[in-house]
């Protein structure tokens, strides 16, 4: 494939994660590729587009069959390999028009993660010796017209795209979206199949590269839970940075196989404490309909819950995105809430969970999904969802501070941190002119990021990492850098309030 010429493998240090490029524009305000990468993202998935799912898209899945790969193959062989193709193209290409683009604009969506399984990634280029080679033809063009019709359109309507590279060979879970059956997630212990996956975002991470509007690539969805995850930690770190090798800025997004706090702590060890210098992202799903423990539960009791079970108690700041969530809760729940207004109740589920993710990660939500063959979704449904209030619109309108109100809340947020700690010990020399250079550098980078649809700092431990290298930089390093880390929050937190 012409696609493929010029990648070739590199052999790195696998024993740590190389640091990312600065997530801010060095010395410079945020520029539009860097606000793409880092801001707060309102997002949807668009499932069942180049990774199939039957339950959402059903037309392919013939003579019974459950999953993408004896979908394609039994459609080849009852119908030839070029209708096979022309059929998979036209869902491709008619999945999304002009109207559904201005719909998600209008309501804020600021972001699509895109499952693709390897088998897509340059016009099935990567299956050579897997179980996809034999109906790599029907994908013949699937990465042309991924680039096309969505990354380039996204760009259109100032709409990034979340390249999340769903489904892995044997498998990085047991699900149905890895495109075969497989009773065990057989990836994580193939070095093959490893060593395959890394060539994949390889070439992802280099045939993007000029794209401004990618706002980052995820290396795996929903790997398996691991008590002693050897096979992640191998992957993550060699992926990681084969991809910085082609693509220094870009942001990484990583599974949390289900548990979140593992993965600050590996990202900690990697980073030695900063893990904003990674730009690694770490991806949540929140979904509360799956469960034992969920379905035994009544409504109130899921919506009072999301405090305590979504992103809580975490051993260090990380930055995070919900990469998946829906409004949808089981049967038996609703059987445990009798009495209960459904369409009442799913509102405040879904306002519940909005508000939370907007607190614990800062980086995003992709609601799952966006559009059905036949029907809305119901409650996995962003349309009807949003047109019931369930999941809010975000507000685009773009409304700047004036200056007086920057300097109403930089004298209020500034007197208010001095006379604090001057009370814990008026003897100490603090130096408060970091404080007042941090909360400066991050509200001016929060007026940039508004200018832009009225967008927020989002990979906030990204960005702050990389001011406050700059700040050290220019400054020198001091006992007192909390002062500038404090200061650049507090203008964070306080611009979010005002506007």
């Amino acid at each position: 494939m012409g696609f493929l010429k010029g990648l070739k493998r590199t052999v790195f240090d696998q024993s740590s994660i190389v640091p990312s490029a600065p997530a801010a524009p060095q010395g410079k305000p945020p520029s539009e590729r860097s606000i793409y990468q880092s801001r707060e993202n309102f997002g949807v998935n668009f499932g069942s587009l180049f990774v199939l799912e039957k339950y959402i898209f059903d037309e392919m899945y013939i003579d019974g069959t459950t999953v993408e790969l004896d979908a394609i193959a039994k459609y080849v062989e009852k119908n030839g390999v070029d209708n096979a193709r022309s059929k998979m193209e036209a869902h491709w290409t008619s999945y999304c028009s002009d109207d559904d683009w201005a719909w998600l604009r209008d309501r804020g969506i600021q972001s699509i993660r895109i499952p693709l399984g390897y088998w897509t990634v340059a016009d099935g280029g990567f299956t050579k010796g897997t179980s996809f080679e034999k109906v790599r033809q029907v994908y013949s063009n699937a990465w042309k017209i991924f680039k096309q019709y969505y990354v380039e359109k996204a760009k259109q309507y100032q709409i990034s795209i979340l390249v999340d590279l769903h489904a892995l060979p044997k498998g990085a879970n047991t699900g149905d979206h890895s495109g075969e059956c497989f009773k065990s997630a057989g990836f994580w212990s193939d070095s093959s199949c490893i060593n395959r996956a890394v060539d994949v975002v390889t070439f992802i991470a280099k045939d993007l590269k000029n794209y401004d509007n990618i706002s980052g690539i995820q290396i795996v969805n929903e790997s398996v839970f691991d008590n002693n995850p050897v096979g992640q930690e191998k992957y993550y770190v060699k992926a990681t940075n084969a991809i910085r090798n082609e693509n220094a800025d870009i942001p990484i997004v990583i599974s949390d196989g289900w548990w979140a706090d593992q993965w600050v702590k590996f990202l900690q060890k990697s980073s030695n404490g900063d893990i904003g210098s990674l730009g690694v992202v770490i991806d949540d799903h929140v979904y509360r309909c799956f469960s034992d423990d969920d379905k035994k539960k009544n409504v109130d009791q899921l919506i009072n819950d999301l405090d305590s079970s979504v992103l809580a108690g975490l051993s260090a700041e990380a930055d995070f995105i919900i990469g998946e969530y829906s409004c949808v809760l089981d049967s038996q729940t609703w059987d445990n809430s009798q009495g209960a207004n459904r369409d009442d109740k799913v509102r405040e589920f879904g306002n519940k969970e909005i508000q939370t993710f907007k607190n614990r990660a800062k980086a995003g939500s992709y609601f799952w999904t966006y559009k059905f063959q036949h029907g809305d979704g119901g409650e996995w449904g962003l349309i009807p969802m949003m047109n019931k209030g369930c999941i809010p619109p975000r507000n685009r309108a773009v409304t700047l501070p004036s200056q007086e109100i920057f300097e109403k809340a930089f004298n209020e947020n500034f007197q208010g941190h001095m006379d604090y700690w001057q009370s814990q010990n008026p003897n100490e020399k603090y130096e408060g002119w970091r404080y007042k250079e941090g909360f400066v550098t991050g509200w001016n980078d929060a007026l940039e990021f508004a200018k832009f649809g009225n967008s927020r700092i989002g990979r906030v431990v990204a960005w702050k990492s990389a001011r406050r290298a700059e700040h050290i930089k220019a400054r020198g390093k001091s006992n007192f850098l909390w002062q500038w880390e404090a200061g650049f929050q507090e203008a964070l937190d306080r611009f979010s309030s005002c506007c």
